[in-house]
């Protein structure tokens, strides 16, 4: 075969293969502003509808897409999701009327009033309101939303709210009350007298619930104030086993320091009277 039949062959075959290979090629690969655009367009738009779905259902009149909203959102915090920027729509929620709705409402503000204060701010005469609420919890969740805004023009709305928690009925909302006491003291040291009081009543509790928690605010607010646990020491002792594990380990603590400070070491007393009697 001569040299120009060869090159005529070559050239027949790279014709016939050449078009459609190269048009598969380019149908098979993306353009780069397809590439780029299309799916950051498309992950926007989803995350920007998701969001505006929610804002409406939380806008709207209906307790159901309400309820379903802030079930999404409560979900999407559970994932590790930010849902900051829902705040303004569902802190308008806390009046509803829906119990449920009000409960998952509480369960976001708890999560979010510390990060969105000014906004909190606005609703503080809603949360006051919700200190007074027949239901427990919705008592309860409003007192810990309260003492997550940590800002000191609200220092005296948070004393009278722990004051009247402290002689709530619930056990559960006397835990809240002891709890936010450390909050409170973090923001003004200068009421730690009239919290001294407070701790003094919530040590006496007889409420195994709250016995952890009044031990933490003691340890945290005047722990060299032994003279409140001489009534309490023998109590606590024997409640220890019941108290929940993460009080177990604060009451523990304090006992043993108390202990140490108040006992005569058994073992220098037997010292003494072998020494003694010899």
């Amino acid at each position: 075969m001569t040299a120009s039949s060869i090159q005529s062959s070559l050239s027949i075959s790279i014709n016939e293969r050449s078009p459609s290979n190269t048009h598969q090629f380019i149908m098979n690969t993306p353009s780069s502003d397809d590439a780029s655009t299309e799916p950051a367009i498309s992950i926007f738009s989803a995350d920007y509808k998701k969001y505006e779905d929610l804002k409406q259902m939380l806008d709207g009149n209906k307790d159901n897409l309400k309820l379903e909203a802030m079930r999404r959102i409560v979900g999407m915090i559970a994932k590790g999701k930010d849902a900051a920027d829902l705040f303004p729509a569902v802190v308008k929620n806390v009046v509803s009327k829906n119990m449920e709705v009000k409960k998952l409402v509480y369960v976001y503000l708890m999560r979010y009033a510390e990060e969105q204060q000014d906004l909190a701010l606005l609703s503080i005469a809603t949360f006051q309101r919700g200190l007074k609420d027949p239901n427990q919890l919705i008592r309860a969740s409003a007192l810990r939303v309260l003492s997550s805004i940590r800002v000191p023009t609200i220092v005296s709305i948070m004393m009278l709210a722990i004051r009247d928690a402290v002689n709530d009925m619930s056990p559960y909302v006397r835990k809240t009350a002891a709890n936010a006491i450390a909050k409170l003291y973090a923001l003004d040291m200068d009421l730690k007298e009239e919290l001294v009081i407070i701790i003094g009543k919530l040590l006496a509790d007889k409420t195994i619930l709250v016995n952890g928690s009044a031990v933490q605010a003691f340890e945290h607010v005047c722990p060299e104030r032994i003279d409140l646990i001489h009534k309490n020491y023998r109590r606590l002792c024997n409640l220890l086993v019941d108290i929940d594990e993460w009080g177990q380990v604060v009451v523990l603590n304090m006992l043993t320091r108390y202990a140490r400070s108040q006992f005569i070491d058994p073992y220098l007393v037997k010292k003494h009277l072998f020494y003694y009697c010899t």
